[in-house]
């Protein structure tokens, strides 16, 4: 008997772990301030992620990943609480600067659980729960914008008008869609019906959005898409790419007349969907709809350049920024931009540092190296979805998103650890 138990006992634990993921992925579909902090249910969740791999001893990381953070912490608390008040003449605030540094501990702790699951091979779980959660929201969020409920609607609504689901911004959100398009387009096996119907919904919740950065971002990774497609026809059987090459020439014939009706189009689309008004710009006036109607960014980003120019190397620490960018404008606010944010708070040489690192993540971590098709997939997504947040980065603060952060951890360990599992 117990030698028939002990592989059902490690399956159950398996499986109560993918479960937990499940969730967790699902979860990251939803954030909320509280208490001054953005809080997720997955965080709640994460805890009992870590706990289980603790107590199966599977949580492993490479200690010069503790040591660099670990060290980082020590020089920019103290640097927070100690140089840069003196510098710039503000009070020290440990209040600030201890939720900024939660902040960093909590997505760190992501990066961390983001390594462990693609080293157990739970990445295939982890997509799966994330898209599932991003297509039944968006789901919801289309449905209410027909069919009006009364609580649903003011917790998923911005504005009454500009859908963001379960979390606090309309931008985020609609980032966060855009990865589950990634995944769309890229898992397989997928039902047709069922690939076309989600993306079809995905999209549409990144309209009712509103969010003309988000509509950007899918044209862009659109256009990489593509490309990426293009050049695997090169490997691909004369019959597959010469189906590619029909199905591209048909696209270019059918867009031009289809672009004779945009006008109709819009019109109908913004009949529907009244906040598609703020997306219609990019397609009628392009300039007036990245600088207009709240889109405008030249004035955080200037005062971001101005904190960066005055601690160019070291940054101002975590829990200085408003108080310090009060000195440069009367409205201060975060930079709506993760590189210019992260170089006024890290300094510039340890952003270029983390940006090689994160490339370099990137690059390593080629799906045609490997032979099996499922770990190839899930390398290409996980690249994808970086590739989104690095471009979504240029208009909106990421340095705090969990999904960026576990991400990253999975990619890292993809590049750098899946062929040496000895070394940890």
């Amino acid at each position: 008997m117990a030698t028939n138990s002990l592989p059902l006992e490690r399956k159950q634990d398996t499986t109560f772990l993918m479960i937990m993921v499940f969730v967790l992925s699902f979860f990251l579909n939803q954030s909320n301030v509280l208490f001054g902090i953005n809080l997720s249910l997955s965080d709640f969740i994460i805890v009992g992620v870590l706990v289980s791999l603790i107590m199966k001893q599977e949580l492993e990381l490479p200690l010069t990943h503790i040591l660099v953070f670990s060290t980082f912490s020590i020089v920019i608390l103290f640097y927070s609480l100690f140089i840069i008040p003196n510098q710039y003449m503000i009070a020290a605030n440990p209040l600030a600067t201890l939720i900024d540094y939660t902040k960093l501990l909590v997505v760190f702790l992501y990066y961390t659980i983001g390594f462990n699951l693609s080293r157990l091979k739970l990445t295939t779980t982890f997509l799966k729960g994330f898209v599932i959660g991003a297509v039944g929201i968006g789901f919801v969020g289309i449905l209410i914008s027909f069919v009006p409920i009364p609580y649903l609607s003011s917790i998923m609504l911005f504005g009454e008008s500009r859908l963001i689901g379960f979390m606090n911004d309309p931008n985020f959100f609609a980032v966060i869609q855009c990865c589950a398009l990634s995944i769309l387009l890229r898992m397989k096996p997928l039902n047709s019906i069922i690939r076309f119907g989600a993306i079809g919904i995905i999209l549409l919740s990144i309209i009712s959005s509103g969010s003309k950065s988000a509509v950007i971002l899918v044209f862009l990774y659109s256009g990489y898409f593509l490309v990426t497609k293009a050049v695997k026809m090169k490997s691909t059987t004369p019959l597959r790419a010469a189906g590619s090459l029909i199905l591209v020439l048909g696209l270019l014939v059918i867009i031009p007349n289809i672009l004779t009706y945009t006008d109709e189009l819009m019109a109908i689309i913004v009949n529907r969907f009244p906040i598609f008004s703020r997306v219609e710009l990019l397609f009628t006036d392009f300039s007036s709809a990245v600088s207009d109607g709240g889109s405008g960014r030249a004035q955080v980003w200037e005062t971001a350049m101005h904190i960066i120019n005055s601690a160019p190397f070291l940054g101002i620490g975590l829990g200085n920024y408003i108080p310090i960018a009060e000195q440069f404008v009367y409205n201060p606010n975060v930079a709506h931009n993760t590189y210019l944010q992260l170089s006024a708070e890290w300094g510039i040489v340890l952003t270029v540092l983390f940006f090689i690192y994160v490339g370099s993540a990137l690059m390593d971590a080629k799906p045609s190296l490997f032979k099996d098709n499922q770990e190839n997939q899930n390398r290409q997504i996980i690249r994808d979805i970086l590739i989104i947040f690095l471009i979504a980065s240029v208009s909106i603060s990421l340095n705090n998103a969990r999904i960026f952060w576990l991400v990253l951890g999975m990619s890292v360990f993809q590049a750098k650890y899946a062929h040496s599992l000895n070394e940890l």
